[in-house]
Order: structure tokens, then sequence, then C-alpha cells
């Protein structure tokens, strides 16, 4: 058996064009990429002005490194809540300003201490009131994480 080695066969012609363009390839488009002017960045969305509330009630801060409890109204009007709450007296947690209200009740689920599922209602005069099945989670810790409604 006799074995020939040359220097111009096709498939040694093709691997080596194959291996050189894969490189140059690579190496081009970095280069190309790296060179090319940077796009212009939009300028960030501005952050919605959070406005607090005031707890009656008895209700406090929740705690737990959460948020103090607030909301704010988008440009589509939609007021957003957030932060926590807990250990009211009453039933009434906070009362939402006029024109950030409700039109008609309000009934949102929420999160109640221990993951229990709880429930809160905002009525057209701005009472929220938490709640749950057995009147003890969400007295213990509510979040507003998450809220949100249109307004009129």
């Amino acid at each position: 058996m006799k074995f020939r080695f040359g220097l111009g066969g096709p498939a040694l012609a093709l691997s080596t064009l194959a291996l050189t363009l894969s490189l140059a390839g690579t190496g081009y488009a970095v280069t190309a990429s790296a060179a090319r002017p940077a796009a212009p960045r939009a300028a960030p969305a501005s952050l919605p002005a959070w406005h607090s509330l005031t707890l009656i009630g008895g209700w406090k801060y929740g705690g737990f490194s959460s948020y103090h409890v607030a909301f704010y109204k988008d440009s589509q009007n939609i007021v957003h809540l957030r932060g926590s709450l807990a250990g009211g007296t009453g039933t009434n947690a906070f009362r939402l300003p006029a024109g950030d209200r409700p039109a008609h009740d309000l009934w949102l689920q929420i999160y109640a201490y221990g993951g229990a599922s709880g429930g809160m209602e905002i009525t057209p005069d701005g009472f929220a009131d938490p709640f749950d099945p057995t009147g003890t989670d969400a007295v213990a810790f509510t979040s507003l994480d998450g809220i949100s409604f249109r307004v009129p």
C-alpha cells in the first residue's frame, strides 16, 4: 500500500480556507462591532413620585424592610399602591385623597401574614379596609405591593 501526501489536494485547500474564514470572520465581526459608533441612548424614564399615606385606625408600618405605605397615579389615571402595614385596631387603614379614589367599591386581593390571602375594600370616599377570613392575618401583616386600579 502506497500513501501519497501532497500540498495541493482539494480537501486540504477547502479545510484551510474554512479555518481561515472562520477565524478571520470572528475577528472581523468583533472588530467591526467594536469600531461602530454607539447608538444614542434614550434618557431614562423618570421615576414616579410616590406620595405617602397617613395610616389611621391603629395601623402602623408593617416592617420587614418593605416600603412605607404610599401611592402614585400614572398618566393613564391608574393608582398604584405599595408598602406594608400591620397592627390595626380599626377597620380603615388609610384614606386616599380626592381625585385618587375609585368611582365604586373595589374588592382587591392582598398578601397577608404568613402567605395568607386576604382582601381590601377601597370605597369611593377613599377609605381602605384590609381584612382576611381569620381576622388576624391581615392585622399581623398586609402588603399593598402590586395593587393598582383605574380612577375616573
